[in-house]
């Protein structure tokens, strides 16, 4: 039966009270002398309840190894990150499967705290090679079992001297070199001598560690992450804690917008950059009809640095991710119909992709701002939260030989020149950002003229996908879009590492921040990465993003949304 009254456990002198036994509030019996230190101390750090509890987690449990569950059970609430210190072959199963426990210490205790499985990430197919054939019948004799459990155990064993030599007496909460430590696990002896799919390998298990570390200190993934960003030195800007349903005040305009483009340039358009986009974000507030005599109110809570304690804020919707991808896309149907409603630009619809109009980037702007303000009007929405990210990708409107800028056909503009258009394009406010408004070479130069003129507007400098995010350029008045990288790791080490810098000599990083669809998919844990990441504002969602990899997630960022209501987070 479950303990029912706390424990004590005298490891002092003691000595009776006068006038017989009583048992105070905090639940220490007064015939039990404790000096005023102890005493304080058993009640700060809730020693009675803790153990108590624990110790009926292992009674309706019975566990086999009842003291090794109990240190389990005390270690959750143990405030260090405990290390991580071996791989132990997970005894239930064929060793073939090579999944693994992963054992861990805290305070001196060894636990095992997480089961990883690596048998689908090193022996999936792809990795054994395509010309691979079922062995012979000779080969199935006794010799050849020998021969294959003789590799299998190679590879048991190379795996726990790898996770031994890359990972031993490691903290948890040191994520931010996982990928790094991931390096050798390439040269794994692989049967049959196929090779290993690194980058595969590699996500498997960071992802995995990740549980682990989340298992370890017994926190949720978004509190676990922000804790990984805050001891790298980035504390900073990490997003709000998330525990309870009173920080929902604090989280209500931070929450990130996705964008997608409802304008293309190139094509039948008179925008020259192929890849110039006009953009439309939305953010869960674009979801939500605003309430009649509260945008004062809304103002004020904006600035509101810490909300005094008792208030709260509605949370967002469940599902609200995918309500907004929703939201995206009919925007970019909207944008199809403003098209498709005069004959006259009809044929700027091609293969239901919408082309600037011919009036270039201005019209093309009021264009997309109609379209979202159909499309949210039609949601009961609020068009308010909306707005536009221009994609302007100067570089392609660059001619080298005139030394001008041709962004719209036939009309070569100077540098000059073009900060003027750019001022005409975002005169209204709903094009709050631009992104490559100037070719590199012109970037600072030109974003100091367009940010004198519109000091309220955010300049992106994208310095593509192909290479890591460069040093910030002193006293520029733009920040870098960043694209994540590959692994989850890396996103938090590329964070760590540019984040501060270009927020202390720029205009901040990851401010916009491009995500491709591959990233969903490898990255489970990727909607609480971006939560983590305060400085991200806009989710640029690449063109082979579905509905599929949004609905990824939405799940898991629903799941955080539950356990902030309806969980108690520690």
């Amino acid at each position: 039966l479950p303990i029912s009254r706390p424990l004590v456990v005298p490891a002092l002198p003691l000595a009776p009270m006068a006038g017989g036994a009583k048992e105070t509030a905090s639940g220490i019996r007064n015939d039990v002398v404790l000096p005023d230190a102890v005493r304080k101390y058993v009640l700060d750090h809730k020693l009675e309840s803790v153990v108590t509890n624990a110790l009926n987690r292992v009674i309706q449990q019975m566990p086999e190894d009842p003291y090794a569950r109990l240190a389990e059970e005390l270690s959750k609430s143990s405030h260090a990150a405990p290390r991580i210190m071996a791989l132990s072959p997970d005894s239930s199963v064929a060793r073939s499967e090579l999944r693994f426990d992963i054992v861990v210490a805290t305070r001196g205790v060894r636990i095992r705290i997480h089961t990883i499985a690596l048998g689908e990430a090193l022996l999936a197919p792809a990795a054994r090679g395509e010309d691979e054939e079922e062995a012979p019948p000779s080969e199935k004799s006794d010799d050849g079992k020998h021969n294959k459990a003789h590799e299998e155990e190679k590879l048991v064993s190379f795996l726990q001297d790898f996770f031994a030599k890359s990972f031993g007496d490691v903290y948890v909460d040191d994520y931010t070199t996982f990928h790094e430590r991931c390096a050798n696990l390439a040269t794994a002896p692989l049967p049959g001598g196929a090779r290993v799919d690194g980058l595969r390998a590699t996500l498997s298990l960071t992802n995995q560690m990740l549980d682990a570390g989340v298992a370890a200190l017994n926190t949720s993934t978004l509190l676990f992450l922000q804790r990984v960003l805050s001891r790298s030195g980035c504390s900073e800007l990490v997003s709000p804690p998330l525990r309870g349903p009173q920080d929902f005040l604090l989280w209500r305009s931070r929450w990130p917008r996705f964008a997608l483009p409802l304008f293309h340039g190139g094509g039948p358009s008179v925008v020259r950059s192929a890849s110039s986009r006009i953009c439309v974000a939305f953010s869960p507030l674009s979801l939500v009809a605003p309430a009649p005599g509260t945008a004062e109110a809304e103002a004020e809570a904006e600035e509101v640095e810490a909300p005094p304690e008792g208030d709260q804020a509605e949370p967002p919707p469940s599902g609200w991710v995918a309500a907004v991808f929703e939201a995206l896309q009919a925007a970019q149907g909207e944008a199809v119909k403003v098209l498709q409603a005069d004959k006259a630009t009809a044929a700027l619809v091609v293969e239901n992709l919408a082309y600037a109009l011919p009036g270039g980037l201005v019209q093309t702007a009021q264009a997309a701002k109609q379209a979202a303000e159909a499309a949210l009007t039609a949601a009961a929405g609020n068009p308010e939260e909306a707005y536009g990210v221009l994609f302007a990708n100067a570089d392609e409107a660059w001619l080298e030989e005139e030394g001008t800028y041709e962004v719209e056909t036939g009309k070569q503009m100077t540098l000059e020149e073009l900060v003027e258009l750019y001022a005409e394009v975002t005169e209204e406010g709903w094009v709050k950002t631009i992104v490559n408004p100037f070719r590199q070479a012109d970037a600072l130069a030109g974003c100091d003229l367009l940010h004198a003129r519109r000091p309220e507007l955010k300049l992106v400098q994208d310095y593509g996908s192909s290479q890591e995010p460069p040093m910030a350029p002193e006293e520029a008045c733009f920040s870098c879009l960043w694209h994540l990288p590959q692994t989850l790791p890396l996103v938090m080490h590329q964070y760590v590492e540019h984040a501060p810098a270009w927020q202390e000599v720029a205009d901040g990083f990851a401010h916009c921040t491009a995500l491709q669809a591959s990233a969903i998919k490898t990255m489970p844990a990727l909607m609480e990465a971006i939560l983590a990441c305060g400085e991200i504002q806009v989710v640029c969602l690449a063109d082979d993003v579905t509905g599929e990899d949004i609905q990824l997630l939405s799940n898991r960022n629903d799941e955080v949304l539950h356990r902030v209501q309806i969980l108690e987070i520690g």
